[in-house]
């Protein structure tokens, strides 16, 4: 086997190592998964009372199929997904300076990378088995309107979303690492993309004066564009400027959070300050 097929082989035994782990945690609490099934039904039963009173020729719609409960549910479903990639890095750097385990993690052979992406696998997996969950239960149950689904495009869209969204994650880490409390990009990003990122209303409502922030937040155009490529049966020219928008946004966020962090762990290191919490 050459060497880039042992690294890989390697990477891929410590994430499966940590996912068997988180894995069998989560298995002793059954009654976790059974209270998750119900939140998503019962959030997908609110929804659908709301979009009653919505009309479905509603112009701020239109783009999006213009049916307010599909649109509801997926950007719910969706933003939901997000915010595990953008805590989960954070919340495993925290966790273990709470545990006093940060520091052998970091001086672990595995590499750094590997160790805090493996170690929040099985929470982002089930996150996005709950994302597909919940547009299970709404197409099941509630009637979900769904178009030509763009598959190319829910695919382009999803994994520069992905990147996006670790890059904040990563920032946040970088963050949890230095000053130990407090988490302003994941506090700043989660608060306002709820607000004016088109969530659980479209962007065209939003006044002039503050619509303009919604097109610094890439959680726009990821919930753009998986809306177009699931609801309104939009080609993948019709996306193209989302895709191009989360583009180069993960061309900006990830290097720098890749910087970000080793910066962090350096100072931390120096300082001494790995076992602090």
């Amino acid at each position: 086997m050459s060497g880039t097929g042992r690294t890989s082989a390697r990477l891929a035994g410590i994430l499966a190592a940590f996912l068997r782990r988180d894995l069998r945690d989560a298995l002793t609490y059954k009654l976790s998964f059974v209270t998750s099934v119900t939140s998503i039904f019962l959030s997908s039963a609110t929804f659908y009372f709301v979009a009653r009173l919505v009309p479905r020729d509603a112009p701020s719609l239109a783009p999006f199929g213009g049916d307010y409960f599909s649109f509801a549910v997926v950007g719910i479903a969706f933003s939901s997904l997000l915010g595990v990639f953008q805590e989960g890095l954070a919340s495993v750097v925290r966790s273990a300076q709470l545990a006093g385990t940060l520091e052998a993690l970091l001086v672990t052979p595995a590499p750094l990378p590997a160790v805090l992406f493996g170690s929040s696998l099985y929470a982002l997996l089930f996150q996005a088995f709950r994302t597909v969950l919940h547009l299970g239960v709404a197409l099941a149950f509630f009637g979900l309107s769904l178009g030509r689904v763009n598959v190319p495009g829910v695919l382009a869209v999803g994994a520069l979303t992905v990147l996006c969204f670790l890059s904040v994650g990563i920032l946040s880490a970088s963050f949890i690492l230095v000053y130990k409390l407090g988490n302003p990009f994941g506090w700043v990003l989660g608060s306002v993309s709820g607000l004016l990122g088109g969530v659980v209303f479209p962007v065209a409502l939003l006044p002039p004066w503050i619509r303009w922030v919604s097109s610094l937040l890439p959680v726009t155009y990821a919930l753009d564009g998986m809306r177009k490529s699931l609801l309104a049966s939009a080609g993948f020219a019709e996306v193209l400027p989302d895709v191009a928008a989360l583009a180069a946004f993960a061309a900006v966020l990830l290097p720098l959070s890749l910087a970000a962090f080793r910066l962090a762990v350096r100072k931390a290191k120096r300082d001494g300050t790995l076992s602090h919490y």
